[in-house]
């Protein structure tokens, strides 16, 4: 009940569904996560520059002597038990560049997670506002239910009048209480999508459901409406922008750094080290030390050394083709949420004029009905196509605010 009554004191507007989003989306925060991991992955990858260290220990303990000699009649035994201790430093000095590329390719993935988190962001508030225009859309349909409904309920008042007086039959009357039955139904139906799409914004910004009955929001003013041409930009100017364009450049640097990695495994390797042990395998500690350098050729490798490296130049050429395939469809996207753009604005425009027509058809019908002139279905049609018109308004300018915003964020905005 706390968490309802919380939600319940404030009408949310479009700015506080989105930092909600921001705030609270379980997908939002994976992708933080992501990023968290990616950093330790980073880390790790740096500690192949420092020296490994090892130690290691063995001790024993013989049921007989291991070495046992006759001496001239006199028996000596030794190696019954011993043990020894050594501790080794090694640092690689060449690796063939695998521990430096290795470190680049951990800091692309860092990168990487962090345009893939922005992506995710993007998903997850462009279902905020497609959610939240939706609710905009129905409260307004509601809106005209109510208009509708009065209409209905005075119309009503004077058909059974007129009933009463003798002046029409109860048929008309009947009529009218079908119309108030089918506005009754529509506003349940309403009602019950109003419930759904609250919920589905609650889980959108990670509000308990509970909650959602409690919901409300901000009612923003329908009737103005901006040019979608203020929003115009240069689509090809705008694609480096994009978080997919980025990823793309990033995943063609990873297969570069790939390449390299792939070339080092047939280089040799060179590391230096030292170690220090101590033993005691005749009741007496002895110690010692050594340092070393190790070079490792891996000649067998060579033979099929090249073809793995083609193969990897071949996945080079593989995110080249990719990038400028997967960019060609971005700038069809970008054309496309544009034509829908002007399209919507474009309903809009027809939409409003329509409730204007509707109005005064209305206006005209209802006066031409006292006179006797029309009968009373063309006074119901008008109520209905005023609905009509009224919904198909609330619709494309619902439409035309999710396009403007998916619009925005096509174009790197």
């Amino acid at each position: 009940m706390i968490v309802i009554s919380t939600y319940a004191q404030k009408k949310y507007s479009l700015e506080d569904c989105k930092q909600l989003t921001i705030e609270n989306n379980r997908k939002i925060k994976n992708s933080r996560l992501e990023i968290e991991s990616s950093k330790e992955t980073k880390k790790n990858a740096f500690t192949n520059y420092f020296p490994s260290v090892s130690a290691s220990g063995f001790g024993f303990t013989a049921k007989n002597p291991l070495v046992a000699l006759d001496m001239g009649g006199m028996p000596i035994n030794l190696l019954n038990n011993g043990m020894s201790a050594a501790i080794t430093a090694s640092q690689p000095i060449f690796a063939g560049g695998k521990i430096v590329n290795g470190n680049k390719l951990a800091d692309l993935g860092t990168q990487v997670s962090q345009y893939q988190a922005k992506l995710s962001e993007n998903e997850m508030l462009l279902n905020t506002e497609n959610l939240y225009w939706q609710l905009v859309s129905l409260f307004e349909k509601r809106k005209t239910l109510d208009v509708i409904d009065n209409q209905v309920d005075q119309l009503l008042k004077d058909v059974e009048l007129s009933y009463k007086a003798g002046m029409i039959t109860n048929n008309d009357v009947l009529k009218v209480k079908l119309k108030k039955n089918e506005v009754t139904s529509n506003r349940i139906h309403l009602d019950n999508s109003i419930k759904l799409v609250k919920m589905s914004l609650c889980q959108q910004m990670a509000i308990d459901l509970a909650s959602a009955d409690s919901l409300d929001i901000l009612t923003p003013d329908i009737e103005t409406i901006d040019s979608p041409v203020t929003y115009y930009v240069d689509h090809k100017n705008a694609l480096p922008n994009r978080s997919e364009s980025k990823l793309l450049d990033k995943n063609i640097e990873a297969s570069k750094l790939q390449t390299k990695i792939t070339r080092a495994d047939y280089l040799p390797t060179v590391a230096v080290g030292a170690t220090y042990y101590r033993d005691n395998f005749l009741d007496n500690w002895n110690n010692n030390g050594a340092v070393f350098v190790s070079v490792s050729i891996p000649i067998s490798g060579w033979w099929g050394g090249s073809h793995s490296i083609k193969r990897q130049k071949i996945q080079e050429q593989i995110a080249y083709n990719n990038k400028i395939d997967t960019e060609e469809q971005l700038l069809l996207q970008m054309q496309n949420v544009k034509n829908e753009l002007d399209n919507a604005y474009k309903q809009i425009l027809l939409a409003k004029e329509a409730i204007e027509q509707s109005n005064e058809n209305l206006r005209l019908n209802n006066q031409y009905y006292k006179v006797g002139t029309v009968t009373l279905t063309d006074v119901l049609d008008a109520q209905t196509l005023l609905q009509q018109s009224r919904d198909k308004y609330i619709e494309t300018y619902s439409s035309y605010r999710q396009k403007q915003f998916e619009y925005l964020q096509v174009t790197g905005r």
